[in-house]
């Protein structure tokens, strides 16, 4: 029986979803996460992670690319429980390396390729030859779902990567903000997971810094569960894995900070 007392950073591997507009350091942030990692690319990120070791695997817009992300996905799964490396073409043998980091790099992409294989399981199409809400949509929902259980349950740190979606009234006033997921996928995702980042950029004279909200601000529901009711995390804090892991374990002390704006959004 495991016992609650000896859960820390340093024996619990991290699951943390982030989310934002594009060009807020999303990926630089799961860049920055333990080697070595694999990673999904979705949207064509890879150029986001260069000079790290990650190994990936990328995928086209059509049935085929979800039949070859659950392929991979199965092989990873594999290559995590063997401690070993993915298989890299014309290679006979896998490096004895585990890894550290799965990153899902973005979800936005990976739900247009579920959109693929939904219209491939069902052939019916609305009037202008796209997909039915009722029909397709719930298809994408059980599909998404079930693969992003999946991957959040890997014995390893698991970082999935959000564009951000606003929702605004008709008269055009937002109404709210949340990763933008197929439905109710954008409330329960987020809930699966260990910590919720919002990210952002502030001035601070000359400089620009790029930042994650690790605390529930306007319409932003950024939270750690980490940061507990010590409240070890600062609310705004550098998008680096390192600096992370330093609060948590107390090597960095949180310093007494002004409170944070939420972000504006147009």
């Amino acid at each position: 029986m495991s016992n609650t007392k000896n859960i820390s950073i340093d024996t619990e591997y991290l699951k943390v979803m982030s989310v934002g507009p594009s060009g807020e350091g999303k990926s630089i942030f799961a860049a920055s996460f333990p080697t070595p990692g694999f990673l999904f690319d979705f949207g064509d990120e890879a150029l986001s992670y260069r000079g790290k070791d990650f190994d990936y695997e990328s995928y086209s817009l059509s049935p085929l690319g979800w039949a070859k992300y659950e392929k991979d996905f199965i092989t990873l799964k594999k290559c995590l429980i063997e401690g070993i490396r993915f298989p890299q073409e014309g290679e006979s043998t896998q490096a004895k390396e585990r890894y550290q980091t799965v990153a899902v790099d973005n979800v936005t992409a990976m739900t247009s390729l579920c959109m693929e294989r939904a219209l491939q399981l069902d052939p019916k199409r609305s009037e202008t030859g796209g997909p039915i809400w009722n029909v397709h949509y719930p298809l994408v929902k059980n599909l998404m779902e079930g693969r992003l259980r999946q991957l959040i349950d890997l014995p390893a740190n698991v970082i999935l990567i959000a564009h951000m979606d606003v929702d605004k009234d008709k008269e055009g006033a937002v109404i709210g903000v949340g990763p933008m997921l197929t439905g109710q996928l954008s409330v329960t995702i987020p809930s699966y997971f260990q910590e919720v980042y919002y990210h952002s950029h502030r001035k601070e004279g000359n400089d620009t810094r790029w930042v994650m909200q690790t605390i529930p601000i306007g319409m932003n529901h950024g939270r750690s569960r980490l940061s507990g009711k010590e409240r070890l995390l600062p609310d705004l804090i550098e998008n680096d894995y390192r600096v992370l892991a330093e609060y948590i374990t107390g090597a960095r002390k949180k310093v007494q900070q002004t409170k944070p704006q939420p972000t504006q959004t147009k």
